[in-house]
């Protein structure tokens, strides 16, 4: 599995995860798991494919 497709298989569980915690999840809690998702974006967005980059010659 590439690196992009496993960001966004975690990506989603972490969405998943903030979408449907309970309404008393501690602050800290949802904090930490908003800065992972936030994380998760932030290294998706940097990644680098060569076959999308590619320039025509």
């Amino acid at each position: 599995m590439s690196r992009r497709s496993e960001l966004e298989k975690e990506l989603e569980i972490a969405k998943t995860r903030i979408d449907n915690a309970p309404k008393d999840t501690p602050k800290e809690i949802m904090d930490l798991w908003i800065k992972e998702l936030d994380s998760l974006s932030v290294e998706l967005n940097g990644l680098y494919d060569d076959d999308e980059n590619e320039f025509p010659s």
